[in-house]
């Protein structure tokens, strides 16, 4: 698997509303770096989401640390807030996957996401 990461990743939540992207710094190679969230929803669908309360709050938080890890045939993007609980990125060998993270306790999925397709 390529894992040369996207620089910016559409998030969509569990009912397939768009939310917003994961924008992603790190260094050719690297297995870790920085990541910033941007809330772009026009649907109040995509805002109440789940995940788009999640982007809300880390978009609010600034700049959130990374790391990347494979297990088996996912890439796994572990992201690390400070005052937050984990959200994890799990996708498969073109990059689109489920986000997990912690609500009440419980590791649940809140969406997905896929690489952001480029404008020329």
């Amino acid at each position: 698997m390529n894992n040369e990461l996207a620089k910016a990743m559409t998030l969509k939540s569990i009912e397939g509303d768009h939310v917003g992207f994961m924008l992603l710094s790190a260094a050719s190679g690297a297995d870790c770096g920085e990541c910033v969230f941007v809330q772009t929803s026009i649907s109040a669908k995509g805002l109440d989401s789940d995940l788009g309360m999640v982007v809300s709050e880390l978009k609010v938080a600034g700049e959130h640390k990374f790391k990347v890890e494979t297990l088996g045939e996912c890439l796994c993007i572990k992201v690390m807030p400070d005052d937050f609980p984990d959200v994890i990125f799990t996708l498969n060998h073109q990059f689109v996957g489920r986000v997990d993270t912690d609500f009440d306790g419980e590791n649940v999925c809140i969406g997905s996401s896929e690489p952001a397709k480029k404008i020329a």
